[in-house]
C-alpha cells in the first residue's frame, strides 16, 4: 500500500487495511486513528455500496463477495494513482522526458547537438527525437503529429501549425579569412559579391529563394560554381579559396568560432530574415519539450548577439 499521505481516499484506505489486518482495531493501529473513525469509514463506504463489505465474526472481519470485488478494484485503482503520481514527479523534477523535433540539416549538424549536450548536463534521464529536412517537409510532420515542434526559416504555417516564436535572423555573406571583399571599406551588399565564384544552395532551398529576392541579377549571372543543398560543402568550398556563399549565422557560427570562415552582413533591404518555432495548433508543451526550447533560446540568442556586435564594430569602422 502506498503512503498514507498518497491514499485516494480516507474510506479506501481504511477499507484496505481492514481488509489486510482482518480487524478494525488493527487497521486503527496502524493507521494512527481511533477504532470508531476506521469503522464509521467502512460504514460509510458500505452505504455507498449498498452492500455488506465485511461479514463481522467473533474473531474478525472477513471480506463479503462483493467486499473481495472492491477491494481488487481499490488496490487496482491505488496503483493507478500511485503510478500517476509517480509521473508528474518524475516530470516536475526532470527525471524523465521526451522530446521529438524536426530542424533543417545545417541546424542539425551543431546548433542541436550544442542545444542537447546543455540540457544533458543538468536532466541526463531526457530523451530526443531528431528528424531533419526542409521547412515544407518539417511543418507538413508536425501537422501529422509525427514532430511535436520544428524551428527553421519563417513560412506560412501549414493548416493545424501555428508559429509560437520568432528569433531574427540576419543573412550574411560567407568568405575565407582574408578574402578580397574583406579588404572593401564600405558595406557589402549582394551586389558586391557577384564577380566573385558562387557557392548557391539549390534553386529549390530557402537560402536560395530568399537570396534570388534579393538581387535578381544572381539569377542572371550564369551557373554558380557550385549548385548545393549541402550546407557544409558550401562552408567548406568557400573556406578554400576566393568562392562566396550566403547563410544565415546559425549556419556558420561555430566555422566563425573557430576561425575558418568570415561572416559578414549583407546590407540589402530583404536581408533581415527571420526563424521561428512551430507547433501543431492547441498542442501542450510538455515539461521536457519547454525545457529543451529554453535552452535553444540561450543558444539562439548568444549566436545572434555575437554576430551582431561583430556587424555592429564594422559599422562603426566605417563610420569613423
Amino acid at each position: 500500500m502506498a503512503a498514507a499521505s498518497h491514499a485516494i481516499s480516507q474510506s479506501f484506505r481504511c477499507f484496505d487495511e481492514v481488509a489486510r489486518r482482518g480487524s478494525v482495531r488493527k487497521a486503527a493501529e496502524t493507521l494512527h486513528l481511533t477504532a470508531a473513525a476506521v469503522n464509521q469509514q467502512i460504514l460509510n463506504l458500505e452505504a455507498i455500496v449498498g452492500m455488506p463489505l465485511f461479514d463481522r465474526l467473533p474473531r474478525g472481519m472477513k471480506l463479503t463477495s462483493a467486499g473481495e470485488i472492491m477491494v481488487a478494484a481499490v488496490r487496482r485503482s491505488q496503483r493507478d494513482f500511485d503510478n500517476a503520481l509517480s509521473q508528474v514527479q518524475d516530470l516536475r523534477s526532470l527525471r524523465r522526458g521526451h522530446v521529438n523535433l524536426g530542424v533543417p540539416h545545417a541546424t542539425a549538424e551543431h546548433l542541436i547537438p550544442r542545444v542537447i549536450e546543455a540540457v544533458l548536463d543538468s536532466h541526463p534521464g531526457i530523451t530526443f527525437s531528431v528528424r531533419s529536412g526542409n521547412g515544407e517537409s518539417l511543418l507538413r510532420w508536425v501537422a501529422n503529429g509525427e514532430i511535436d515542434v520544428a524551428f527553421c526559416l519563417r513560412r506560412p504555417p501549414s493548416p493545424g501549425v501555428e508559429e509560437v516564436r520568432t528569433y531574427p535572423q540576419h543573412l550574411g555573406v560567407v568568405t575565407a579569412p582574408g578574402h578580397p571583399l574583406l579588404a572593401k571599406k564600405k558595406l557589402l551588399r549582394m551586389r558586391d559579391c557577384l564577380d566573385y565564384p558562387l557557392v548557391l544552395m539549390s534553386p529549390d532551398m530557402e537560402l536560395r529563394i530568399l537570396a534570388d529576392r534579393i538581387d535578381a541579377r544572381l539569377q542572371r549571372t550564369g551557373r554558380p560554381f557550385v549548385e548545393t543543398s549541402s550546407v557544409p560543402m558550401l562552408r567548406r568550398l568557400v573556406a578554400r579559396g576566393d568562392a562566396v556563399g550566403f547563410l544565415v549565422p546559425d549556419n556558420v557560427a561555430q566555422d566563425v568560432e573557430d576561425g575558418r570562415l568570415v561572416w559578414t552582413g549583407l546590407e540589402d533591404a530583404g536581408a533581415q530574415l527571420h526563424s521561428c518555432l512551430y507547433q501543431r495548433t492547441g498542442y501542450t508543451t510538455a515539461v521536457a519539450t519547454g525545457l529543451f526550447l529554453e535552452a535553444l533560446d540561450t543558444a539562439v540568442n548568444d549566436i545572434r548577439k555575437r554576430f551582431e556586435q561583430q556587424h555592429a564594430l564594422r559599422l562603426q569602422a566605417f563610420a569613423n
